[in-house]
């Protein structure tokens, strides 16, 4: 199954399929993540320039670039956010968790309306997989947070702008960004539950001449990155009304 939810911010207009089907997130729970971090930051509860020790014994592994350090590290809880985006960094995400918390994350996604996205585990954390506590969302709550995240008006810009910066400079490009048109911008953020290869998914801002598309593609039988690469240039063509790259 392919889920997907593609709107245009200017005018409103929305294509989508299956889109309020729960699946599980993956890694693109870390958006919400995100979003609480830097919300907790404008309040005053968290402070972005806060130094963490970070310890090699403490990699929980999957992807990312700090279970690959050989001694320990003192990184800022800001930039292990930005971390847990550009390079979807396990380890940054689950220090990230443990300053928010799984209240003020779930509370933020109950504020903004994303009725499918509950954050309610740690990343690596087979045990609560096993027990049934599994990140979920949907199509049209990830293109709901985008949309929030790219223009608000909940999220204020102290909370858009780091969390999309972090966003465009993802280094995970195989998803959508890999048939956009040379001329489409694309910040995103995917999820896979690699190496098993059942979901796939891919969640972003792509912006296209005077165009702001959000876009969330969500599969959940073996598709892959091929098939959401394709549907995601496809969407966005629609969109913009202009055609997009060769996928051959």
């Amino acid at each position: 199954m392919i889920a997907y939810c593609a709107r245009d911010l200017a005018s409103g207009r929305e294509l989508a399929a299956g889109a309020d089907v729960v699946m599980p997130s993956w890694s693109t729970i870390k958006l919400l993540l995100a979003a609480a971090f830097w919300r907790a930051v404008e309040s005053g509860d968290l402070r972005e320039a806060e130094p963490y020790a970070f310890q090699p014994w403490q990699a929980v592994g999957g992807s990312g670039v700090l279970h690959g350090f050989r001694h320990a590290a003192k990184v800022t809880l800001a930039d292990l956010v930005h971390l847990s985006l550009a390079v979807s960094d396990n380890d940054a995400t689950n220090i990230v968790l443990g300053f928010v918390g799984f209240e003020k994350s779930n509370a933020l996604a109950a504020e903004l309306g994303l009725p499918a996205t509950r954050l309610r585990r740690a990343m690596m954390d087979g045990a609560a997989r096993e027990a049934g506590r599994e990140n979920t969302t949907s199509a049209r709550d990830m293109a709901t947070l985008l949309a929030e995240l790219a223009q608000g008006p909940r999220l204020s810009v102290a909370v858009r702008e780091p969390v999309v910066a972090s966003l465009e400079k993802t280094e995970h490009l195989g998803g959508i960004a890999r048939y956009l048109p040379d001329d489409a911008l694309y910040a995103g953020k995917l999820g896979d539950d690699a190496p098993e290869g059942r979901y796939t998914h891919d969640c972003c801002l792509v912006r296209r001449g005077d165009a702001t598309i959000v876009l969330a593609v969500l599969t959940n039988e073996g598709e892959g990155y091929e098939a959401v690469s394709r549907l995601g240039a496809a969407l966005v063509a629609e969109l913009t009304g202009a055609g997009g790259a060769s996928a051959g």
